[in-house]
């Protein structure tokens, strides 16, 4: 009992193509000639074999999980992925030996046989190899076009393409009376004195669409009245951060006089930027030890610290707990340990 997967790129292929009748009819022909019982056939239309996130074929997975099909059959290898970190997947979780099986039908692969999962796995590394190929093509083109001014993605919105072509065969940008109409409500509205958020909110309210037939968000409205020359966008200030373990040091003990207790420490250095070494926020712990380290160019080194604990009888361990503590890191890993103590004390 088999499971058909067919599955096209672009939304033109599903709409005007015959590619997903021509791999259903191959599915259904060779089922047919083998007598294999095809339970149902998944699509995926206008969908990359680059990702997993398909929805007809996590279905088509599912059917195997639940025990309505034992195969799972396409038309190519390259319908089901064009990845082989996917494909290893899929085959590590589905079609490995004793579990279920997977057929494609054009270059024979049959995850039956060791000879078919090893064709398989060759096959695959032509479709990513063929994806990739693709991907350097259409990116070289796209900058081409870019470096000769021609706009790219979708068009602005009042305007639409036209059927019509330039002398570049091109299509044809013109204007779209709909959202012209919406458009010049918007600048009416910004005009009269609402925000940008109450103006979202109202074409909301009135049902109107933006560019794709969603809602509409306060930055489309700001785009929109960028392009009519009514509204400027605020630079979002930089917001400086303070990388340097010592002026963070000193902050703190500056706040520690000031009679704050740790962790009021801890909130007021995450609040003025100040980033610790190994973490995104400061908490009471790594507070402590930053009030614990000296402050200057002239504080000693950890080496320094370790020999004078070491000869006062510290531990190993004690030695480098309080190294830590104190904001001193080692070189190639993220704490201390005894063994890098002891290099410390003795480097040869």
């Amino acid at each position: 009992m088999a499971i058909g997967y067919v599955r096209v790129s672009t939304h033109e292929q599903a709409q005007d193509g015959v590619s997903l009748d021509v791999q259903r009819d191959k599915l259904r022909a060779y089922c047919k000639l083998h007598d294999i019982k095809l339970v149902d056939i998944k699509a995926d239309e206008g969908i990359s074999g680059g990702t997993m996130e398909r929805p007809g074929l996590q279905a088509a997975l599912r059917m195997l999980e639940i025990g309505k099909a034992d195969t799972l059959i396409v038309a190519k290898l390259d319908r089901l992925t064009r990845s082989v970190k996917d494909l290893c997947i899929l085959v590590d979780k589905y079609f490995a030996p004793e579990k279920h099986h997977l057929l494609s039908i054009c270059g024979m692969v049959n995850t039956h046989t060791a000879a078919g999962r090893m064709m398989m796995l060759n096959l695959a590394t032509y479709a990513q190899f063929e994806r990739e190929i693709i991907r350097e093509r259409t990116q070289e083109a796209i900058t081409h076009l870019k470096a000769q001014g021609v706009r790219l993605g979708c068009p602005p919105y009042g305007y639409r393409y036209s059927k019509e072509v330039d002398a570049h065969g091109r299509r044809i940008l013109v204007k779209d009376a709909g959202h012209m109409k919406v458009l010049g409500q918007i600048v009416a509205m910004y005009s009269d004195g609402l925000s940008i958020n109450r103006i979202a909110r109202r074409l909301n309210a009135e049902g109107s669409t933006a560019q794709r037939g969603g809602v509409w968000h306060p930055r489309a409205v700001a785009n929109i009245l960028a392009r009519a020359g009514c509204y400027t966008p605020r630079p979002r200030p930089k917001i400086e951060k303070v990388c340097d373990i010592n002026t963070s040091a000193a902050r703190a003990r500056e706040l520690n006089a000031q009679g704050c207790s740790l962790r009021q420490i801890a909130e007021r250095l995450t609040a003025e930027h100040h980033i610790p070494q190994r973490a995104t926020d400061w908490h009471a712990a790594t507070v402590r030890g930053l009030l614990r380290r000296p402050v200057g160019d002239g504080h000693k080194s950890a080496a320094e610290v370790a020999r004078e604990m070491r000869d006062g009888g510290a531990s190993l361990r004690q030695i480098g707990r309080a190294l830590g503590e104190q904001g001193y890191t080692p070189l190639r890993s993220g704490r201390w340990h005894p063994a890098t103590v002891m290099v410390l004390l003795d480097p040869l």
